[in-house]
C-alpha cells in the first residue's frame, strides 16, 4: 500500500468531492471545507489533515484526519446524564478550549495514511452525522464506534499538527 502524499489526498477529494474547498496549508497539510446533508440538515464541516513525516513516531489516532462541524452549532440533547456530546474528542479533554472534534472510527485499525479521505473519513462524517440527528430525537446513540479518551492537540481548531 502506498502512503498518500497530500497532493494525492487533494486530488481525489478534487475528483470525489469537487464542491469541498481546500486551503493547503504547506507541503503535508491541507483543510478542506463542504457540505454534507445526511438526512434533514445540511451541514458545514472543516477537515484538517496532515501527513506525518515517515520517520516520526506517532500512533493513527494522532495523524487521523480532524473533522469539526462550523454550523450548524451541535446541540446539546436536553437532560442528556453525561452533560457531553456523545462521541466527540475535545482538545485537551476540555470543551471550554475550542470546538469538537467528530470520533469516527477506531484508531487502532479503521484509518491509515494510505486510505484516501474522499472514500472514508467523509463517508464516516456523514454517517456520523446521521447517528447525530438520531440521537438528537431519541437520546440514545445507535452508531457503532469505540470512544477513545480525548486527543491533545497543540494547535487551535485543529489548524496544526500535534508536537511528537
Amino acid at each position: 500500500m502506498k502512503i498518500l502524499s497530500i497532493d494525492d489526498q487533494i486530488a481525489w477529494m478534487a475528483a470525489k468531492r469537487a464542491d469541498w474547498q481546500v486551503d493547503r496549508k504547506d507541503e503535508r497539510t491541507a483543510v478542506w471545507t463542504g457540505q454534507l446533508r445526511p438526512t434533514k440538515t445540511s451541514y458545514h464541516l472543516r477537515m484538517f489533515y496532515r501527513v506525518p513525516h515517515l520517520l516520526e513516531r506517532t500512533t493513527v489516532r494522532r495523524v487521523q484526519p480532524r473533522v469539526y462541524v462550523e454550523r450548524p452549532a451541535l446541540q446539546q440533547k436536553p437532560g442528556n446524564p453525561e452533560g457531553r456530546l456523545p462521541h466527540v474528542y475535545w482538545i485537551n479533554g476540555d470543551p471550554s478550549q475550542g470546538e469538537p472534534c467528530l470520533c469516527l472510527f477506531d484508531p487502532d485499525h479503521e484509518w491509515s495514511i494510505c486510505d484516501q479521505l474522499a472514500d472514508t473519513t467523509v463517508l464516516w462524517a456523514s454517517k456520523w452525522l446521521y447517528w447525530y440527528e438520531a440521537w438528537l430525537v431519541t437520546g440514545i446513540w445507535f452508531g457503532p464506534g469505540r470512544h477513545e479518551e480525548d486527543f491533545e492537540d497543540a494547535g487551535s481548531k485543529g489548524l496544526k499538527a500535534e508536537e511528537v
